[in-house]
Parts: C-alpha cells; structure tokens; sequence
C-alpha cells in the first residue's frame, strides 16, 4: 500500500519532522506562496539548520530564519526584500561572518533542484555559461563548491556542472489539500514540484481541506511525495497566497524596517512571531487583514 499523508497541527508537523541540523528548503517565491506559518514555526521552536535554500528568490522567509540565528549556511540565487529594500538579518549575519554564503545564479540554482528532485548527482548548465570576459569573476570561481568544469563526453568540450541540491525537509505552502495530501495550486507552484521531489520528507501548510480538489487548481502535487500536511487558512501571511489574498505591503515594510537593527528583530519576534501561531494572527488582527487583502478571483 502507497504512503498516505498524515494531517497534523503545525506544532506536531515541525516537532516530529524537522530534526536539527539539517537541509531545510523553503518554497514559493519571493513574497508569494511561501510557508509562512512553518517558518515561524521554526523559529518557535528554534530547530537549528544546518544548511537553508531559499526560494529561487527569497525574501522575508529567510531573513526571519537567519535573524533568530538558526541558520549556518545559506544558498543564494536572489535573497532580498525587493522594493522594500535589501534582506536586513541577512545581509547583517553575511557581512560579521555568523553566516556561511553559497552563491548560485538562477538557472544553476534552478537545475540544480531539478537534478535533486531527478535522483541525478548534478545537471550541465547551458552552453556558453560562463562570461567571455576572463577578468570578470564567474560563479564557477565564487563557488567552486556546487560548481565545476567537466569535460563533455561525447565532444570533449569543456562544459560546467552544478552540484544537486537534496534537502532533507522541504516546507510548501498550497491552497487545497484533500484526505490523501494531493495538493491543489490555483497560481503558479514555481519550483515547488522539485523542491518536495528532491527533499527526503515534504512537509505542506495548506489553506483549506477539501474532498476532492476543485478543477480551478492550475496544478497539482500528489499526494505520494506528501508526508504530512497542517490545514491553516492565513498560512502565509505576510506573504500572498494565490487566488486567496495578495501580499500584505504594510506588514512586509514594517517587517524590513524593524530588522534594521538586532534589537528592532528581537522585538518583532516577540511581539509579533510570538509564541505560537495563534498569538501571531491575534498580533496581527489576522481576520481583518486576510479581508482586506482578499482575491475574489484565482
């Protein structure tokens, strides 16, 4: 018989399968469709992480992660707060040494996870990767860890590889769930599908359980791939959740604002993460923003 996915609290699904020390991939991108609840989950419950990637482009997700100082070591494509500025805790932690960086470009990052997600040990990257420019520095020699020269088999050409990306837990926000983990998007599941196919455990925060998924649901992650699944509506606030409600900009700029400083973090982590989930839709007047922000269509 087929795994089937167990539905939990989020408590429960960050205590039994997020160990420490570990691989943690977050999904969504930038301010959209991200785990929200599950971060701070985390931070809750400060599992340390031995190694983070973000989002292809991450945002606030990561920066909360490195600000409570869970984080050793952090993978990059694009981790910043886009209009709102750059990621505070982040760049903080990277400029006093506290935090290791691995650097990627975005269609490495991108392959790199699909190799993961494929079972391969890395992917080849396009032809003509690397800048005709030899004095311009490369990411190949900015990260020679995840990125190296092979020579193609079949011309002998010189090509270069990236190393796969294998988290040990991914974290996925969707909008339906039914009693098997199927998971429904009505937006875009970015890289999502990889992200849970590479890792070892899938963990999903969903908006709403149903019976069957509605056909509005652009696509889809089976339930096989699911381990276990919490069922909160909100979930990502502050970050959007496709067809449900936009992204908050007020929250999200207040956010960047206050994690200028150590202290200004320190202050939003309390009064605002809290100490569980419901201390934090309460700081937040959850009901009253979800409605301001709410899609009426997918």
């Amino acid at each position: 018989m087929g795994k089937i996915a167990r539905r939990l609290t989020l408590e429960a699904l960050v205590r039994e399968y997020v160990p420490p020390h570990k691989t943690v991939a977050l999904g969504g991108l930038h301010f959209h469709n991200t785990p929200m609840a599950l971060v701070r989950e985390l931070i809750r419950q400060k599992v340390a992480i031995t190694c983070l990637a973000p989002p292809l482009d991450g945002s606030i997700n990561a920066d909360q992660l490195i600000g409570a100082g869970l984080v050793d070591e952090v993978l990059v494509a694009y981790l910043g707060a886009e209009v709102y500025g750059l990621a505070p805790r982040f760049r903080a932690a990277a400029e006093d040494g506290s935090l290791r960086v691995r650097d990627f470009e975005e269609a490495g990052y991108t392959l790199a996870l699909q190799a993961g997600a494929s079972g391969l040990p890395f992917a080849a990257l396009p032809t003509d990767f690397l800048p005709g420019d030899t004095d311009r520095p490369s990411v190949s020699s900015v990260n020679p860890y995840d990125y190296r020269a092979v020579n193609d088999p079949f011309s002998g050409a010189q090509t270069f590889v990236v190393r796969a990306i294998t988290p040990d837990v991914a974290l996925v926000h969707c909008q339906f769930v039914d009693a098997l983990g199927n998971c429904g998007y009505l937006g875009a599941p970015f890289l999502d599908p990889d992200i849970a196919r590479a890792a070892k455990i899938c963990l999903v925060q969903a908006e709403q359980v149903v019976d069957v998924l509605p056909a509005a649901c652009r696509s889809v992650l089976p339930g096989y791939v699911v381990d276990a699944f919490c069922v909160l509506g909100g979930g990502a606030h502050p970050a959007s959740s496709h067809g449900r409600y936009s992204y908050d900009d007020t929250h999200i700029a207040d956010y960047v604002t206050a994690a200028a400083s150590a202290d200004g973090f320190t202050r939003y982590r309390s009064n605002i993460i809290g100490t569980s989930e419901d201390a934090y839709r309460a700081a937040v007047n959850i009901d009253a923003r979800l409605a301001k922000l709410a899609r009426t269509t997918p």
